[in-house]
């Protein structure tokens, strides 16, 4: 009986040996071995853990020594980091990352630094997105490369790589109310859409689409009766009834 209870406070013991949790895993991506690469430099890499435990911070070391005697030390929150370093030349790189259980330090990289900027016109890096889509910079020149880059909200990406943004002549986007009530750009063509786009003030909204005067007749000048107010769901259905039938159906 003694055995037993010798041999079971010695599995329990043992238990937390055995079933531990993993430490995590990281793979350096860029600069890979042997890259050159231009200021600011993009550092990036990977991580990962079999339990699935999230990544609390990741250390980047920074040296021109392989052994890492006097490194650069940075705490990143994440798995990137952007640096500008001031000498040209053969550096060192490698990364810790740390979750709440454990933590793992990656082999090293080497890459060098070519000081001499190469940037468009805009500042933007060599085969970089411009911030003004859709540029990119192709090796020293802006082009257009919506594929890429994308283009703005308004905009459509065209097979040459330029965006194009659809108005009306006065410069309205298509499906869009212009400023001057009640026009409306629709497939190019300004219309008067007064159900969707209101009247300026001192005009009511009529069934052609246009706004006019409101003439009181003597029982409205009595009474005081208020003028009929479309709601926006009367408004939007007013709209899509006058594209399609001609009129709308709430007057």
């Amino acid at each position: 009986m003694l055995k037993k209870a010798v041999w079971l406070f010695f599995v329990v013991l043992l238990i937390p040996f055995v079933i531990g949790n993993s430490d995590p895993s990281v793979t350096l991506s860029r600069p890979s071995d042997g890259e050159v690469v231009n200021n600011p430099v993009t550092f990036t890499w990977r991580y990962s853990d079999l339990e699935g435990d999230l990544l609390r911070y990741s250390i980047i070391q920074i040296d021109e020594d392989f052994v890492f005697n006097s490194p650069m030390n940075y705490l990143v929150e994440g798995d990137s980091f952007r640096i500008r370093l001031q000498k040209r030349g053969e550096y060192f790189w490698r990364v810790q990352v740390v979750n709440q259980f454990g933590s793992k330090i990656s082999k090293s990289n080497r890459f060098f630094l070519n000081t001499e900027e190469k940037v468009c016109s805009d500042g933007t890096q060599y085969f970089e997105c411009s911030v003004n889509k859709p540029l990119y910079c192709d090796n020293g020149i802006l082009i257009d490369k919506c594929q890429k880059c994308g283009c703005n909200v308004d905009g459509n990406c065209q097979l040459g790589g330029n965006c194009l943004v659809r108005k009306c002549a006065d410069g309205t986007l298509y499906g869009s109310c212009a400023g001057d009530k009640p026009n409306y750009c629709f497939q190019g063509v300004i219309k008067e859409v007064c159900s969707l786009c209101g009247c300026p003030d001192g005009l009511e909204c009529v069934n052609d689409g246009g706004c006019m005067v409101k003439e009181k007749t003597p029982e409205q000048e009595i009474l005081k009766i208020p003028e009929k107010k479309f709601s926006s769901w009367e408004r939007v259905v007013n709209f899509f009834s006058w594209l399609i039938l001609g009129s709308p159906l709430y007057k």
